[in-house]
């Protein structure tokens, strides 16, 4: 027992390390994918603000105002009419997270038009914007303003499509909580992002201050086009932390897990495991003295009974004990004293089988020769009356059989040999009906040397036959038709134009009758044999229009016949 509990302590140390270690593990693969996440709907986001900026330049009036600052007044409020329009009809205005949108010219004119019901100083925004942005920069720029911690501006140089000089900016004015907000809305409630640098930071935890969240960021500054992960204390509370630079932002995004949160499930797990191996030790404990207690008595049963055997009493056999040990002791016992009774018997019977088997393959193999001999009697008589017509029929009933009795030997054939076989068929039944049947073979050439169960379209070609053009009045049309996919497989149609079927069976409910001969057997067997082979989507599938057409068909691998029978 001192043993068993030393393990046990051991394992549960092992369990807790072990799996402490994989959930750390999937928590940094959850955060980071998170993180990523979040990224890449900021980049969605920036790709949106940057896509609506072509919209103000299309526009008339506001070219107007940028080619032609000193055309008279420009109309203030028709740029800013129209500005407003645009900005209602773009996907920006469904986001709601923009406050405002900034147009200057050359020189300096501003055009400004609110989004939102938030109102700003338009003066000291104007001077902050135009003091800051670098009128050098082509491309889309991202600045923070000491003046709104709240705001974040996105800013793109306007260049003339005439003579391609600058001739102003354009300004939106991003309301930064809304904007964390919505990038936010597809983690986990309990885990919060933040966006920050040196001067500026931002949360979607409202618990947090400005002063708290400007401390992580030089714990949390991650190397260009890497990601950091690490664990970190914050605001009196572990948590898991991944952060990642956005270059074109100029900002580092960071995604944040509480750690106990994560680790829940472990303290749970462990709880219960501690449980599990306190009671299997108690158990074992009250097994070992019971077993100690009770193992002598059956060992002396034992003991009497064997020598009771060793005397000649073979009535005395030993009992089944409680014991698995003993149990197997006894039957072996039993066995020995059954086979000491019976050992000339089951030799010979044994004998006996063996010899009514081979008596059976011996018959067996007289049979079929016995059948091609006689046809191939039939068939020389024909031939000597100059009957061809009864001599190919006869030489075709022989190669029909003998392919048949040689297929019995083998689960798989090639296409073209399968064919010859139901070509056989096929002209059998076709002298049978005289003119009443034609037949058409589409298969293309690359196909015949793939690979195909035997016995798998005769089948079905007989059912179309018997059931579907044989009660038909007039003649009746059949075609064998094989279509290769794209995804390597082979698709097997069999189409006739006989009576069809008015319900479509189901093919597994069909049963054989004495009375009947012509049943659908065949086709129930072709049908679980092919998903035997190929599984459950391989199997035969019904299409009829009555008196029109009817279609069986079955899709099989596509794969070359390596062997022949």
């Amino acid at each position: 027992m001192i043993i068993v509990g030393l393990v046990l302590v051991l394992s549960v140390g092992f369990y807790y390390i072990k799996t402490s270690s994989i959930l750390r593990k999937t928590s940094r693969d959850s955060i980071v994918r998170e993180l990523n996440q979040v990224n890449d709907t900021i980049q969605d986001q920036v790709e949106t603000i940057d896509s609506i900026i072509p919209l103000f330049m299309s526009n008339e009036v506001i070219q107007n105002a940028l080619e032609n600052p000193g055309a008279g007044i420009n109309y203030p409020f028709s740029v800013e009419r129209q500005m407003s329009y645009i900005y209602n009809s773009s996907a920006l205005s469904e986001k709601n997270f923009t406050d405002s949108i900034y147009i200057y010219n050359s020189r300096s004119t501003v055009y400004h038009a609110y989004t939102s019901g938030i109102l700003e100083n338009v003066d000291d925004t104007s001077e902050f914007l135009q003091s800051t942005i670098d009128s050098a920069n082509p491309h889309l720029m991202c600045y923070t303003s000491p003046l709104h911690d709240q705001n974040m501006y996105f800013a793109r140089n306007l260049y003339s499509s005439n003579s391609g000089n600058r001739i102003g900016m354009i300004v939106i004015n991003i309301n930064a909580q809304k904007w964390i907000e919505y990038c936010s809305k597809t983690i986990d409630p309990s885990w919060f992002i933040m966006l920050f640098n040196k001067e500026f930071s931002l949360s979607s935890d409202s618990d947090f201050s400005k002063d708290q969240l400007l401390d992580l960021y030089s714990s949390l500054t991650a190397q260009k086009n890497s990601v950091l992960f690490k664990e970190q204390s914050f605001g009196g509370r572990d948590y898991f932390m991944a952060s990642q630079s956005l270059e074109r932002l100029g900002l580092t995004s960071a995604v944040a897990a509480p750690k106990d949160l994560l680790l829940e499930n472990l303290n749970s797990t462990l709880k219960s495991y501690l449980l599990v191996t306190l009671a299997v030790a108690l158990l074992s404990l009250m097994a070992a003295f019971i077993i100690s207690r009770a193992v002598t008595r059956p060992i002396d049963t034992m003991i009497f009974h064997i020598n009771e055997i060793s005397k000649g009493n073979r009535s005395a056999l030993p009992p089944e004990g409680f014991y698995q040990e003993f149990r197997v002791w006894a039957q072996s016992f039993n066995q020995m004293l059954l086979q000491l009774d019976t050992y000339y018997q089951d030799i010979y019977q044994q004998k006996l089988l063996i010899k009514n088997a081979e008596i059976r393959a011996l018959q067996s193999q007289m049979d079929p020769h016995f059948l091609f001999n006689v046809l191939n009697t039939i068939a020389w008589k024909a031939q000597m009356i100059d009957n061809e017509e009864i001599y190919e029929m006869v030489i075709s009933l022989g190669s029909l059989l003998k392919m048949n009795t040689l297929s019995r030997n083998h689960n798989f054939t090639s296409i073209s040999i399968e064919m010859e076989y139901v070509r056989l068929y096929v002209y059998l039944q076709q002298m049978r009906f005289e003119d009443k049947i034609s037949c058409d073979i589409q298969i293309p050439e690359q196909v015949l040397s793939c690979e195909i169960p035997c016995l798998s379209i005769q089948p079905l070609a007989e059912n179309a036959i018997v059931h579907g053009l044989e009660p038909k009045k007039g003649k009746g049309h059949l075609i064998i038709q094989i279509i290769e996919g794209d995804d390597s497989q082979l698709e097997i149609c069999i189409i006739d134009d006989g009576i069809g079927f008015e319900v479509i069976p189901d093919i597994q409910s069909i049963a054989s009758s004495e009375k009947d001969s012509h049943t659908h057997i065949g086709m129930k067997n072709l049908d679980k044999r092919l998903k035997l082979l190929y599984g459950p989507d391989s199997g035969i599938r019904i299409t009829s229009i009555p008196n029109k057409c009817t279609t069986v068909s079955f899709h099989i691998p596509r794969k070359e016949f390596t062997h022949d029978i």
